[in-house]
C-alpha cells in the first residue's frame, strides 16, 4: 500500500489510466450496420414477404442480397435496407417454399424501410421502393 506521503513526494511510481476516444453513435441518428446481421436479415425477409403479398406479379420474389443497411434507435428501431430481390419460377397460387424455388432472370433493386417495435417484437414495413 502506498501512503499519501510517498505519493506526494513522488517516491513511488503512479500508473495513470490511458484515456482514449471512442466512436459513439449519435443518439437518434442513422448508423451503418452489417448487412449480414440477423436483425437486418430478418427485417429484409419481412419486407420481401410483404412485397410478395402486395405485388401484382404472378410469381414470388426472393431475397438475394442485402448490399447495405442503416439503423436508427428511437422509441422504435428503424432499418433502411438496400437489397436485391429476384423473381422465382414459383407461382403464388402454388403455396411453394421460397428456399427451394428456381430463380428466373428478373432482378430488382429495392429500398426498404422497416420498423421493429421491441415492446411487442413486431416488424412493420413502412415503405418499399423497387426498380430494375
Amino acid at each position: 500500500m502506498i501512503s499519501v506521503f510517498e505519493l506526494a513526494l513522488g517516491e513511488a511510481p503512479v500508473e495513470e489510466e490511458l484515456i482514449s476516444t471512442r466512436n459513439v453513435p449519435l443518439l437518434g441518428g442513422w448508423n451503418a450496420m452489417s448487412p449480414e446481421s440477423p436483425e437486418i436479415q430478418a427485417a429484409a425477409k419481412k419486407a420481401v414477404e410483404q412485397f410478395n403479398t402486395e405485388s401484382k406479379a404472378k410469381k414470388f420474389f426472393k431475397l438475394l442480397d442485402v448490399s447495405s443497411a442503416e439503423t436508427q434507435v428511437t422509441n422504435l428501431i428503424n432499418y433502411k435496407i438496400h437489397a436485391t430481390i429476384g423473381k422465382t419460377k414459383c407461382r403464388k397460387t402454388e403455396n411453394a417454399d421460397l428456399e427451394t424455388c428456381d430463380m428466373a432472370k428478373k432482378r430488382l433493386q429495392c429500398h426498404f424501410h422497416v420498423q421493429y417495435n421491441p415492446r411487442n417484437e413486431e416488424l412493420t414495413v413502412v415503405a418499399t421502393s423497387c426498380k430494375r
